[in-house]
């Protein structure tokens, strides 16, 4: 594609010879003739003139070597790029005759079904969404239009999937919630889990996550969640608007979790806790009571960043610290 009309299908200023054709994107220290590269900020401007890139992307206050879109998101120009020069495959409309489709089953136009899935009595799929291999839908399920669900995703009985979903290989949406009630005899009696999931538009789940079904009700992803890989979320929780939940975390039961809380890797959540919208929680983090103000929270015993590096710090004191009240317990004698 010419850069000029890479430039104006993206909606971005142009710098240079608009003719320069571009096949690729790639990483700026990667990039050779024929491809295009990101130059995001002024931090990593001066390893540009390194680069055997024909044209870059940059942001309005860095000044180009060679043929560039000039964007003021350049990261968000950069996506949109590679959407447009290396667009996703996507597999053939219609139903592979390996598939087992039960009975009262809607299927919209342009679907994809492909080999070996399953879909239980009374589901509907919306418009253009892809079943890739492996499947299985459960009774009743729904599965919203342009969403697509990769190989292997087990959706249980009366989940829901809306619209433009992508839910990744070997996930599970509507497992039993983890719910026992202890006998005095110490036996688990297992308390059963009669609810649903309910994803909400533009969710993203990664592979191999799971999402648990409500004991009773719904557990709730509320749209354009992005959730990462191996993420287990409990029973009855509330994910709230844009949330964004690095892989490895793990979320309990009953949690409610507000509109754009980002979550870093390994983040554990007890259950029954709130967290307010906008909070950023970091990796490994250990969240054990409701977070009630914004900010950046951290450490094995959540509290306030800062707070958290200050403790830190202060422990390497310690030793010095217990030397000298030693010292001193010996001058009082």
């Amino acid at each position: 594609m010419k850069l000029g009309k890479l430039a104006k299908t993206l909606g971005v200023e142009v710098f240079g010879d608009t003719e320069t054709t571009i096949y690729k994107a790639m990483p700026l220290e990667f990039a050779d003739q024929g491809e295009i590269a990101l130059v995001r900020d002024k931090k990593v401007a001066e390893s540009m003139h390194s680069s055997k890139a024909s044209a870059l992307i940059v942001p309005p206050d860095v000044e180009p070597d060679r043929p560039s879109l000039i964007a003021v998101d350049p990261s968000l120009a950069l996506a949109k790029t590679l959407e447009i020069l290396d667009p996703e495959n996507k597999p053939p409309v219609g139903i592979d005759k390996s598939a087992v489709i039960g009975s009262n089953v809607i299927i919209g136009e342009d679907v994809h079904i492909g080999a070996h899935v399953s879909v239980g009595d009374d589901t509907i799929i919306g418009d253009h969404a892809s079943i890739r291999a492996g499947v299985r839908l459960g009774l009743g399920c729904f599965v919203g239009s342009y969403s697509v669900i990769f190989e292997n995703v087990v959706v249980y009985e009366g989940c829901s999937i809306g619209d433009r979903c992508r839910i990744h290989a070997n996930s599970v949406i509507g497992a039993d919630g983890f719910g026992y009630h202890r006998l005095p005899s110490g036996f688990s009696y297992k308390i059963p889990q009669r609810g649903v999931v309910r994803l909400e538009d533009d969710v993203e789940i990664g592979a191999a996550s799971t999402i648990d079904r409500a004991t009773m009700g719904e557990t709730i992803i509320r749209r354009g969640v992005k959730i990462d890989n191996q993420v287990q979320i409990g029973h009855n929780c509330d994910i709230g608007e844009d949330t964004i939940i690095a892989g490895c975390s793990g979320i309990s039961g009953s949690v409610k979790v507000g509109a754009q809380v980002t979550m870093g890797g390994q983040v554990g959540v007890a259950d029954h806790v709130n967290i307010i919208g906008g909070a950023i929680i970091a990796a490994k983090t250990g969240v054990h009571k409701n977070i009630k103000e914004k900010g950046i929270w951290g450490g094995p015993l959540v509290m306030k960043n800062m707070e958290y590096k200050r403790l830190l710090l202060s422990s390497k004191r310690i030793d010095k610290l217990l030397e000298k009240i030693k010292w001193l317990e010996k001058r009082l004698g």
